[in-house]
């Protein structure tokens, strides 16, 4: 297949992802019922810990959802598409265990690896920066969540397990958004290491997914561990206080 349509199926999944990334949930709640921006008051960002903070439980919770939603929209969304859509000779662009011979474990194969992955990157970079709201958005950390809970029941599990742990024992939101993330972005490449050479039973591949559509391959890997990058880069001033010991602390777990 030309090399084409995988760069123009790139773009169009980072076009789609950052569109659906860049809805901004809390803000457009709290303007809505609320008569206010969460990015004027609390810690001033777009995300769901804030809205919490300042609306209930309750409504950071919804925002939360929101945000997770759109990821996962974002990709299944684009495999849809990449799977409906013929192109040359009639092959689509989704690389499934259904239908790529060695399921896009090869580095070097191009022709049809699971490119709906990338929509996740927009969806991030849409959160974080989006159009709609001035490109002053959230932290990220929702829509990680989203990217692994909507695809990948195996290598959300006990990321999720560490995350409510960390935030039993610190009480800090950051230090479980940042650690989580990377726990499961190890687990996507060792996943992926251990199929490319072959100690994963072909069979098997899929075990991580919810079904044979979607590939936990090295692009997936790669995807989260972008994605892991900008979660640490928008928490950068929250490392900042957990050193110095600044860092605010929740209350609502006992």
């Amino acid at each position: 297949m030309n090399i084409l349509y995988n760069i123009l199926a790139v773009l169009f999944s980072l076009m789609v992802g950052y569109l659906l990334g860049s809805i901004p949930s809390s803000v457009w709640i709290g303007k809505a019922f609320f008569n206010q921006d969460p990015r004027d008051y609390g810690s001033r960002n777009a995300g769901g810990t804030n809205a919490g903070r300042l609306w209930g439980k309750k409504i950071g919770l919804l925002v939360m959802i929101i945000d997770m939603f759109k990821a996962g929209l974002s990709v299944w969304l684009c495999w849809f598409i990449f799977s409906r859509i013929p192109f040359d000779n009639g092959q689509t662009l989704v690389a499934s265990v259904n239908n790529v011979d060695n399921f896009g474990m090869n580095f070097s194969y191009i022709i049809a690896w699971p490119v709906y992955w990338v929509a996740t990157i927009g969806c991030m970079v849409g959160h974080c920066w989006p159009i709609f709201a001035h490109f002053k958005g959230g932290k990220g950390v929702a829509v990680y969540a989203g990217s692994i809970l909507f695809t990948s029941w195996m290598i959300a599990f006990i990321p999720g397990i560490l995350y409510f742990v960390i935030l039993k024992i610190s009480k800090h939101v950051s230090l479980a958004s940042i650690i989580a993330p990377i726990c499961c972005t190890l687990l996507a490449w060792i996943w992926a290491i251990l199929c490319m050479l072959g100690i994963i039973p072909t069979s098997l591949y899929s075990l991580p997914t919810y079904g044979p559509n979607l590939l936990p391959s090295w692009v997936f890997a790669i995807v989260l561990t972008f994605h892991s990058v900008i979660v640490i880069i928008r928490h950068s001033e929250n490392i900042k206080r957990l050193k110095a010991g600044t860092e605010r602390k929740i209350s609502w777990m006992k």
